[in-house]
């Protein structure tokens, strides 16, 4: 849960009187004013969509390598250049359709739900108002992502080596 909880306090600000502003597409766009009975509902949507994101980041990304890791490594012989041609092409169609098809999907619907959500809120100018971001850890984020990515990568060595063999 720290995770989605870094992503959630990356969302949103506060200005010089202490009021909560949401911040949907980055600290230098407009953000909107958000009311203690809205923040929960915000925070949950952020959470959700976060969640999906990494979902369709992590088993799309994967899924498009391995089908096209399945559909590359046949027994047919064929040249190397012809292999990596198929396979970019293999892999552009299935990124396409498990990884960046769904990825647009989501962001258009969170655009949508964040509109919604938003039109009651009051508008602000980040350049008008003087906005301090929320604390965050974000260094133990990425020391965790760091140390997960080595890890995932010793496994995929370790498992190629001994699929070689």
């Amino acid at each position: 849960m720290g995770i989605l909880d870094n992503l959630v306090d990356r969302q949103f600000a506060k200005d010089d009187s202490g009021r909560l502003v949401f911040l949907p597409r980055g600290p230098r766009r407009p953000g909107y004013f958000v009311d203690s009975a809205d923040e929960q509902q915000i925070k949950s949507l952020v959470k959700i969509y976060g969640l999906a994101a990494m979902l369709i980041n992590m088993i799309g990304s994967t899924a498009s390598i391995a089908f096209t890791l399945w559909l590359v490594a046949d027994e047919h012989p064929a040249s190397l250049a012809h292999k990596l041609k198929f396979g970019l092409v293999v892999y552009a169609i299935s990124a396409s359709l498990l990884y960046y098809g769904p990825a647009l999907l989501l962001w258009k619907v969170y655009r949508r739900a964040v509109v919604e959500l938003c039109s009651s809120l009051t508008a602000v100018d980040p350049a008008s108002a003087h906005l301090t971001r929320l604390p965050s850890t974000s260094r133990r984020i990425v020391l965790v992502l760091l140390a997960s990515g080595l890890l995932f990568l010793a496994l995929g060595i370790l498992f190629a080596i001994g699929y070689r063999h």
